[in-house]
């Protein structure tokens, strides 16, 4: 964003879309004011950055400070529910509004990341581009307006209900690390997988909301990791515990990696990951594809109308998933997910998602 000759009205030109009550819990021996992180653009190894600068931009939300005082009074809801499962070492029950706020924190940390942004800027680029495709030189290009950053910031805001709505019927647990390495955060730390859907070579998108089999972890401090999970798919644990044990370096190594596959531009961690731990899973993960990159293409959608059309009339919008084969003890698929029926959608969803897409048709 130029801020040149810009008049502001508001005084909090450092934005964040991490919060920081997020980062704290990473702190450099728990102080509160300073993080270790490793900048993937730059290069660049800090054992004491400073916390405040971190997962923000300068008027990221805009210039009038709504947005941003909006996000701050939500924040202070939901680092409550946070630092109560981080003391009781519990889930929230479901339907409370403890629950609420999880779904909350994790639907929000998503759709408000640069990584998000950028995507809902590019997929309207690219939109523009394939309705322009091999068509004659004598018929009017279609031509989008320019999708500003402040229109995609409120487009991606506006899908909070839709997403949390979606995320409801997910089972979640803590992943408890009892080993000597610490779980490390990033900068878009909202991580989804999906180990079914990948066991399964399934070639369309994998990580959606509303996607059978899905995944989705965030770390919450160096000890404690929460799992969204599809439980019709996947056995984590005892199902009688609200908490899953991890006591193998490699369960570690593989969430970490996932975080660093993930991020923007920055990882973080507390005073107990070095330099030569980052270098390591750089270097173990430069040989899996990059995630969230957009992709798009044309697609024939047939109808009782028109079963067989002749030309591409679908839009098929989306982004690269993480794919690393990843194993974590613990975290199984039941034997039943083998029978499971796929469907002809592009898009293989899971009751609950499918009862929400029928219901806004």
């Amino acid at each position: 964003m130029n801020l040149e000759g810009q008049e502001t009205n508001t005084d909090q030109k450092n934005q964040h879309y991490i919060p920081k009550f997020y980062l704290r819990n990473f702190s450099y021996e728990k102080n509160g004011k300073q993080i270790g992180l490793y900048n993937i653009k730059a290069d660049k190894f800090f054992q004491k950055g400073k916390l405040k600068t971190q997962g923000s931009k300068s008027f990221f939300y805009g210039f009038d400070g709504q947005i941003e005082n909006a996000l701050s009074k939500i924040e202070g809801e939901i680092a409550k529910t946070i630092q109560d499962i981080i003391n009781t070492l519990t889930v929230p029950k479901r339907g409370t509004i403890q629950h609420e706020n999880l779904l909350v924190f994790v639907a929000l940390t998503h759709l408000r990341n640069p990584v998000i942004i950028d995507s809902v800027k590019e997929q309207s680029k690219q939109l523009e581009k394939l309705m322009n495709e091999d068509l004659p030189p004598n018929v009017n290009r279609f031509t989008s307006p320019e999708m500003t950053h402040d229109y995609a910031i409120g487009l991606a805001l506006s899908m909070l209900p839709d997403v949390v709505e979606m995320l409801i019927d997910l089972e979640y647990k803590i992943l408890i690390n009892e080993t000597p390495t610490p779980f490390i955060a990033s900068d878009f730390p909202v991580v989804k997988y999906n180990q079914f859907l990948e066991s399964k070579k399934w070639t369309h998108g994998k990580t959606g909301y509303g996607n059978v089999g899905l995944q989705v972890f965030i770390p919450l401090n160096p000890r404690m990791v929460i799992l969204l999970y599809d439980s019709g798919i996947y056995k984590v644990g005892d199902r009688k515990k609200h908490y899953l044990r991890l006591t193998e370096t490699r369960d570690i190594k593989q969430i970490n990696s996932l975080q660093l596959l993930n991020c923007y531009e920055s990882i973080f961690f507390n005073e107990e990951i070095n330099e030569h731990y980052v270098k390591t899973i750089i270097q173990e993960t430069k040989k899996y594809d990059k995630p969230n990159q957009v992709k798009s293409s044309l697609a024939y959608l047939r109808t009782s109308e028109d079963p067989n059309p002749t030309q591409k009339n679908l839009l098929v919008v989306g982004s690269t998933d993480i794919e690393m084969r990843l194993s974590v003890s613990g975290i199984n698929l039941y034997s039943k997910s083998k029978a499971y029926a796929f469907t002809s959608s592009i898009a293989q969803l899971r009751p609950h998602a499918t009862e929400i897409v029928n219901s806004r048709r």
